[in-house]
This record gives structure tokens, C-alpha cells and sequence, in this order.
């Protein structure tokens, strides 16, 4: 068994650490893994995942898309459920645009 860890945190009881059973010490530790960015573990470069990498590369693949068009520029992106939202810059007018993924 191995220490009980909550929002990062031990968990004492009384006197020791609270310990905790296999099959939550595994949630625990996949809950470590997906909450580190893969790279930044210095120890490690490959320990954890690249899940909050996703608004970036829409950010990229978005600017790529629009590369060319004169006056466009994405300014940034937020994940909603469905797709993403885009805040765009066309010629000094700042506007939002919607996308959805397809289904």
C-alpha cells in the first residue's frame, strides 16, 4: 500500500499517512500522470501526456488554415465541448468564430 494523496496533498491519519488500496493507489497515480504536461518532469521527459497541448495545436492548425489570407489573424482558442471557439483578428477588428467538430 502507499500514501493516500488528495489535490496533491497527503493525507494524514493521526499520527501516520493514511494508506490507501490498489485500486485507488491506481487512480491516484493515473490522476499524476494525466495531470503533468509530458517534458516537464525533469527526471523523465516522456512521463505524462500531451492532453493540455490540444488548445495549442488547434491555435497552429487554425493559423496555418487561414495563412494567406490577408488582414486574418487567429488571436487565440478555447476548448469548448464540442470544438473550439476562436477569437480572429480581420483587419484590426477583433471577432469570435465557433467550430464544431464533425460527427
Amino acid at each position: 500500500m502507499t500514501a493516500e494523496i488528495v489535490n496533491k496533498d497527503y493525507i494524514k491519519s493521526e499520527t501516520t499517512l493514511k494508506e490507501t488500496e490498489y485500486f485507488d493507489e491506481l487512480l491516484q497515480n493515473i490522476a499524476v500522470v494525466l495531470a503533468a504536461e509530458r517534458g516537464c518532469f525533469y527526471p523523465d521527459k516522456n512521463f505524462g501526456t500531451h492532453i493540455f497541448g490540444a488548445v495549442d495545436y488547434a491555435l497552429a492548425f487554425a493559423r496555418q488554415a487561414l495563412y494567406g489570407l490577408n488582414g486574418v489573424y487567429i488571436k487565440s482558442a478555447k476548448e469548448t465541448q464540442n470544438g473550439f471557439n476562436f477569437t480572429v483578428i480581420i483587419n484590426n477588428s477583433e471577432r469570435q468564430v465557433s467550430v464544431s467538430r464533425c460527427v
